[in-house]
């Protein structure tokens, strides 16, 4: 980052002050102690196996490293972690904390506090990569992946992939997040009121790949580029600015939000013009099309609450407007006039508990929210009701109204705690379709998206204490729905989560857990013939997803200098739909009033995951100057991404999953004499996975460092 930018000058200010406000603490009669360390390391790191020099290997994506000299695959490198911290008699006064593991992953904080102000800032780096290894498996390089017979003069939809990022390419990510905080106390405003003022930034730099997307229209002859990509820069800025204040003037809590989000795309904005030297032929319609245009916007949002205690009665309500307004226009919008992207929130909720009942607990509340979509419309070329250009649908506006009723009862038995709710969701979609006789668009009878959603949930939620130390937590809920907007939304869901735990007065804890989810959504339904609404036998998309989880996890104190503790975990993803096909394109003009349209329920195919994993770890404190720690973790998953004829026309690589992971982390602190101490540390993590032997690979580092107290 530039020294004069204005983060830097902000993170220099705030240092100035916080060094003010702790000479001021320190020169009052209490007197402030700063104590701390600065630990000096030197990492030594090599990746082995995995797909070759020039493709990230897998575990490198998320722990991106580079050693003296610009090696990335082994190397040595040197950094610094730094904690000061300055007391008083009262709280930390100064806090300045920074950790390093690396040129791209590195992060630190700085805080200040007295009775009337508080200071807060920090600052992060992280660099992963994405798409490294050279897409090896891209459909037309894996064999049985793409049909030679589809390269003819009219077709080739999946014959050729990413022609245009070649396996040289590497992608990778750069993300900063920064901020500053400012907080006046009671102690400076008065009793009970607060006022924040918050900088939050974030910025993205990089390269991704990026699909052309082409349409029929955007080409002329075969349609060969729709697997094509190109390597796209990401150059992104988001700057919030928030404002909080809180209060309790006249017995009300009062508290304020506002904030300003500004977000900025400072990359190239790409068009299938840029392309025009490609090994495909643009149309005249095409060459305006932009490719992967993420527009620049502005988000507004205020939100307020309230709180009142009467007696055993609280009350709590609020209210929310935020305003998100795209800010740039691709040339194509910009050529027809788009004037606005705009979409304005209003939420509000009203909550109301009493604890009039000695025994019962009642609790009522209800939620507003109402998304309106103000942007241009018709949008020429990209979605008009009156023209042959229309391949989705508008959201005009998404209402929601939820609402419910609690009772929470403490009966003597094993002195449980029993809540007994239910809710209520009515969700209701302003939607706008074209014209059937516009042709060239989905219609609502050949799509699975619906205006309305209801639903009601009543759910249970019980606490007991059967005997001192333990604590049994029971939650089962049920869902039905006579309508819903999407298959995402379930017709009807049941959901149980349980957790059982133990703390022994010796220190031990044992819990475990053990959860089940099932949702299902036979709702809606594909109509082959829009003119008459009569459904052909079995086009509904039937999803039925069942998630289940279990573990059981273990804390024993060996000793006073000896701590251990484990756990083992289970997981299952369970889903099964219908895989659907038709006769042509739901969009393509010529099959809006006719039957000419015809769908195939294929086959009910079953995605099924398991997850275990298994963790092992402690510390042992040999004696005031000696101390070792070390953990193990082992992650297996395996299943199949799809079942019965759809799993045959796979490959066996995306038709599996098989892969396991084994990490291990050991430590050790040596203190040589007073304020010095050695450190040493070691990891090894190891990916191996069946399905994709290229994913295959090790990293290890071994980190050595002097932390030097003060």
């Amino acid at each position: 980052m530039d020294a004069k930018t204005p983060m830097n000058v902000a993170l220099t200010a705030m240092t100035v002050l916080s060094v003010q406000l702790a000479s001021a603490a320190d020169s009052a009669p209490t007197g402030t102690v700063f104590s701390g360390e600065v630990t000096p390391k030197l990492y030594s790191f090599d990746y082995f196996k995995g797909a070759g020099d020039r493709s990230t290997q897998f575990l490198e994506r998320y722990n991106y490293q580079q050693g003296i000299g610009g090696d990335q695959r082994s190397g040595s490198y040197l950094d610094l972690d730094l904690n000061i911290v300055g007391k008083d008699a009262k709280r930390n006064v100064f806090e300045l904390e920074r950790q390093g593991f690396g040129a791209y992953n590195h992060r630190g904080t700085i805080k200040a506090n007295s009775d009337t102000l508080g200071f807060t800032g920090y600052h992060s780096s992280f660099r992963s990569a994405t798409g490294g290894l050279g897409f090896l498996y891209s459909p037309n390089q894996v064999p049985g992946g793409t049909d030679p017979t589809y390269v003819s003069a009219n077709t080739g939809y999946v014959a050729l992939f990413n022609n245009d990022s070649p396996g040289q390419t590497l992608f990778k990510i750069d993300r900063t997040t920064y901020g500053l905080g400012l907080a006046l106390k009671p102690g400076l405003l008065g009793t009970n009121t607060t006022l924040a003022m918050n900088y939050d930034g974030y910025k993205r730099d990089g390269n991704r790949f990026a699909s052309y997307v082409t349409g029929g229209g955007d080409i002329t002859g075969a349609v060969t580029t729709r697997w094509r990509g190109f390597s796209m820069p990401v150059d992104e800025r988001m700057n919030r600015y928030t404002l909080s204040l809180n209060g309790a003037p006249g017995g009300f809590n009062i508290a304020y939000e506002g904030a300003v989000e500004k977000f900025d795309n400072k990359a190239k904005d790409f068009g299938m013009a840029d392309f025009a030297s490609a090994s495909f032929l643009l149309s005249a319609g095409g060459l305006t099309r932009p490719l992967q245009f993420v527009p620049a916007s502005t988000l507004i949002s205020n939100n307020i609450r309230f709180a009142k205690t009467y007696g055993s009665t609280a009350i709590a309500a609020g209210y929310g407007l935020s305003v998100l307004e795209q800010d740039s226009f691709a040339p194509i919008q910009q050529a027809n006039n788009y004037s606005t992207g705009k979409i304005t929130t209003n939420s509000a909720y009203l909550n109301v508990t009493s604890n009039a009942l000695s025994s019962v607990g009642l609790e009522g509340f209800i939620k507003y929210n109402n998304r309106d979509n103000d942007s241009t419309f018709p949008a020429v070329g990209l979605l008009n009701a009156a023209a042959n250009q229309q391949l989705g649908v508008r959201i005009d506006t998404i209402r929601s109204l939820t609402y419910g009723l609690a009772a929470t009862f403490r009966p003597t038995t094993l002195k449980s705690t029993v809540t007994v709710g239910l809710k209520r969701e009515d969700k209701d979609r302003d939607l706008t379709w074209s014209t059937p006789a516009a042709g060239g668009s989905i219609q609502p009878q050949r799509s699975l998206y619906k205006d309305a959603t209801v639903s009601d949930e009543l759910y249970v939620n019980w606490i007991a204490r059967p005997m001192p130390g333990m604590i049994l937590r029971v939650m089962p809920s049920v869902v039905r729905a006579n309508e819903t907007g999407m298959i995402s939304e379930p017709e009807s869901a049941f959901n149980l989560k349980t957790k059982l735990s133990y703390t022994a007065k010796s220190g031990m804890l044992v819990s475990g857990y053990i959860n089940h989810k099932n949702q299902k959504n036979n709702n809606n339904a594909l109509f082959d013939n829009i003119a008459s609404n009569v459904p052909t036998t079995s086009l509904t998309q039937d999803v039925n997803k069942t998630q289940k989880a279990a573990g059981v996890s273990l804390n024993y104190p060996v000793s006073e200098w000896i701590n251990t503790h484990g756990s083992l975990s289970w997981m299952q993803d369970d889903l099964a739909s219908y895989y659907l096909s038709s006769t042509r394109r739901r969009f393509e003009p010529g099959v809006a009033n006719a039957t000419t349209l015809s769908f195939l329920a294929r086959d009910r195919s079953t995605y099924k995951i398991e997850t275990h994993v298994l963790t092992l770890g402690g510390d042992w404190q040999v004696n005031d100057q000696l101390s070792y720690n070390g953990g193990y973790t082992y992650s297996k998953s395996k299943g199949n991404t799809a079942s019965g004829l759809i799993l045959s026309e796979l490959s066996s690589l995306d038709g599996r999953v098989s892969s396991a992971v084994h990490s291990l982390a050991l430590g050790a602190d040596y203190m040589v004499k007073k304020n010095t101490k050695f450190k040493a540390s070691y990891v090894y993590d190891y990916n191996k996975d069946d399905a994709y032997p290229a994913l295959t690979g090790g990293y290890h580092t071994l980190m050595l460092g002097v932390g030097i107290g003060f």
